[in-house]
């Protein structure tokens, strides 16, 4: 059975991707103007805790004494990789058979590892696990805060927590990362309260299963670089969140983030947001997780839900610690500015069943197959496998004639046909 492949390395070829590797140097330089050229405004005293000491092993950013420029760069992916090219050709499969999908093992307990009935099994080979609650009976609890969207408000959720004796575990975006007084900020919260720092990609809004390869993994780089940056040190997240948890099952996005070293992707129990005032209580159970956004409503709700989690005596801790990770690693003698942005390495995704609602980087790359063919209109591909896109396929699958109903589900065997080189096109 054949495969789609879907990237391969071009070192040979000048363009897009070697300038865009080519620049990353430049790059990582002007995060030291960004962060450098915006004046650090720190949240109140009565927001945060008291400056503690240096961390041991090294020096770290002193924050507080950067020099202040005239100008600010706001750095973006588009700046980044200037010539903005998210084309991708749509190829056809190589002759390497898929193989069959190898079933995970059920977890059994290992002294050794006594958390790992704790934590959740990846849905197949080649994916992380998504952990969206753990599997435990201890009355422990993860809150989650999504997206840090500055240094003020944030600091307000971080004082609710010192004050509720809880940790907190941040998923800020690059973008937020580089705003004012959010430098100071983070750094007193990893290396003074022990709360976690993950990883919300660069750009608020982004839809990674959207983006070429390059450009997806500049998201993900480019944010981890920041919160290393303002930390001072080489900084390694254990988890990446998804935009809205869209495009969480992309296995693409999973190949890459397990070569840089994640434990998987970040979901989350209950949504913060959605919580009625009266129903808090009902929502709390051992290994949930919760989400919230960084506003004034979800830090009315965020308070309530901790003053009830210390009536009924739920710890609240972090991500790593619910499912028995150590801290996330940091060296603070590295020069990450001296990075260069690791690439996505070779590999070829199989071709599976794709289920409506999948947002996928390989529903794209079948969106743009039918776009080359005729089916839809240019423009289409967003990697969102919708009703437009089975009536496209149930188009494709009319031509094929017997053997195929036009179903517009996108099984094996269509997908191959739709990727050989003699696919019919709409006008055949």
């Amino acid at each position: 059975m054949p495969r789609r492949t879907i990237h391969r390395r071009r070192r040979a070829q000048g363009g897009c991707l070697s300038f865009a590797i080519g620049t990353l140097a430049v790059a990582a330089l002007a995060l030291v103007v960004a962060i450098m050229v915006t004046n650090r405004l720190r949240p109140s005293g009565d927001n945060v805790a008291a400056p503690g000491p240096t961390p041991t092993g090294g020096s770290y950013v002193d924050v507080n004494n950067l020099p202040v420029e005239d100008n600010q760069l706001v750095l973006t992916a588009g700046d980044l990789f200037s010539d903005g090219d998210n084309s991708v050709p749509v190829l056809t499969p190589s002759p390497s058979p898929t193989p069959e999908p190898t079933p995970t093992p059920e977890p059994t307990f290992n002294p050794d590892d006594p958390y790992a009935l704790v934590r959740p099994q990846p849905m197949g080979e080649g994916y992380l696990p998504i952990f969206t609650k753990a599997n435990t009976e201890e009355r422990k609890i993860a809150i989650t805060l999504d997206e840090c969207s500055g240094a003020t408000i944030t600091g307000r959720f971080v004082q609710l927590a010192v004050e509720n004796e809880a940790k907190l575990t941040l998923f800020p975006t690059g973008e937020n990362v580089m705003k004012e007084g959010m430098g100071d900020l983070l750094v007193k919260c990893f290396y003074q309260m022990g709360f976690e720092i993950e990883n919300r990609c660069y750009s608020t809004l982004c839809k990674l299963y959207q983006l070429n390869d390059t450009m997806m993994a500049g998201e993900i780089w480019k944010q981890a670089i920041a919160v290393s940056y303002v930390l001072g040190a080489k900084y390694q997240p254990h988890f990446l969140r998804t935009y809205g948890r869209a495009g969480e099952n992309d296995l693409r996005t999973h190949m890459y983030i397990a070569q840089q070293g994640y434990k998987g992707i970040a979901g989350w129990t209950y949504n913060g947001s959605l919580m009625e005032e009266g129903r808090v209580g009902n929502n709390l159970a051992p290994g949930n997780i919760y989400y919230f956004k960084s506003n004034e409503a979800d830090l009315e709700r965020m308070e309530l839900l901790m003053r009830e989690a210390k009536l009924q005596g739920f710890e609240m801790v972090t991500l790593n610690e619910l499912f028995g990770y150590e801290q996330n690693e940091y060296e603070t003698t590295a020069n990450v500015l001296a990075e260069d942005m690791p690439e996505l390495e070779d590999h070829n995704i199989p071709y599976y069943f794709m289920k409506t609602g999948d947002c996928t980087w390989a529903a794209n790359l079948l969106q743009r197959r039918l776009t080359q063919l005729g089916y839809l209109p240019e423009g289409s591909a967003d990697g969102v496998y919708g009703s437009g896109t089975a009536a496209a396929l149930s188009a494709f699958q009319a031509k094929l004639g017997v053997g195929y109903a036009a179903t517009g589900a996108a099984d094996v065997p269509t997908q191959e046909r739709l990727f050989a080189d003699d696919a019919p096109t709409v006008d055949d």
